[in-house]
């Protein structure tokens, strides 16, 4: 085995725990860190950990592959790293269970009407009338989930627990596992168990169709812009919920907004928007049966460590040689 040294380059734009860093040092001693990418450091590292990456690959000719701490890399898309072919690994797995979980929270604020208990609370008002608090059960409904990644099987294992019924939709329904991908343990559904149902993208009307609650978990690329429009959404039955934990640009907002203010949707949780912040004058604001949320469905106190536990563990496999996780298809965009 080689004992040449791996210099791992840390951009200023990144914190990495103390605890990562150190358990980065015990898994060899030829790791030796550098921070900050200035030319110097890019001259001499051999794994960049970066969420930018915008220098020039030619000035780090020993670079082996790029970590970045988020999922999505469309930022990433035009740049010369994306374009070099040196490998970039994302932190797809890692933040799955975090965004599941706010997907739940907010199926479940509506479904039970917590969001307006909140207005009720705020006000100081125990309602005589309680009927508009009247919820409804996610037992023994459907769940449809319009992209069955990370973040869909980990999605999938809940709602499958609550008593719901899982239909899955992704790019290619006839491959059910999720490949090498990062997953922390007892999390997701990496082979493809659970749902009952498999759809491709051309027959997600026909999934709709059976769903109660539509969530999207999708990036944004080219295929998936503005895959829920309004055919989509008029495929739900009346009275169903959409949430997007996914991408802004995957609906058709206003086809959205219509959908609400008809009624034939009971309502939407929303955490992602075409333009971010969202505007001010945003119908979505003032929709009563409507939860707006501002991108933060995998914004927990844990995001810095769990970020860095797919760096900590793509280090250990490059120095058993064994294959990355993660590694990006820049063409697909993810």
């Amino acid at each position: 085995m080689t004992s040449r040294p791996l210099i791992l380059l840390v951009d200023e734009d990144i914190p990495l725990p103390v605890e990562q860093a150190d358990r980065i040092c015990r898994l060899s001693s030829r790791i030796s860190f550098v921070y900050g990418s200035s030319k110097e450091n890019l001259q001499v590292a051999n794994v960049v950990y970066s969420s930018g990456a915008t220098f020039d690959p030619k000035e780090a000719r020993f670079l082996q592959w790029v970590q970045t701490p988020s999922v999505a890399v469309n930022h990433l898309k035009n740049t010369r790293i994306a374009r070099s072919g040196i490998p970039i690994t994302n932190v797809r797995g890692a933040y799955a269970i975090a965004v599941a979980e706010c997907a739940v929270g907010l199926m479940l604020s509506l479904t039970r009407r917590l969001h307006l208990c909140g207005s009720l609370q705020l006000q100081g008002n125990w309602p005589t009338d309680k009927s508009a608090a009247k919820g409804e059960n996610c037992y023994g409904k459907t769940l449809g989930i319009i992209g069955y990644g990370s973040t869909g099987r980990h999605l999938a294992r809940i709602a499958k627990a609550m008593g719901m019924r899982v239909l899955a939709c992704k790019r290619r329904p006839e491959i059910k596992s999720e490949g090498d991908v990062f997953s922390f343990p007892e999390a997701g559904d990496s082979e493809g168990r659970i749902p009952e149902l498999w759809f491709g993208p051309e027959q997600l009307e026909e999934m709709l169709k059976l769903t109660d609650v539509a969530v999207v978990t999708l990036p944004l690329t080219d295929a998936t812009r503005g895959l829920v429009g309004r055919r989509e959404l008029a495929a739900l039955p009346a009275k169903s919920y959409v949430l997007n934990v996914g991408r802004g640009g995957v609906i058709d907002e206003a086809a959205l907004i219509e959908a609400l203010q008809s009624g034939h949707l009971a309502g939407a949780g929303l955490d992602v928007f075409s333009t971010e912040p969202l505007s001010t004058d945003s119908l979505f604001w003032k929709l009563p049966n409507t939860i707006v949320s501002p991108h933060i469905a995998s914004y927990t106190r844990d995001q810095v460590y769990l970020a860095a536990e797919v760096l900590v563990e793509n280090l250990s496999r490059f120095l058993s040689n064994r294959p990355l996780v993660n590694v990006v298809d820049m063409a697909a965009g993810y």
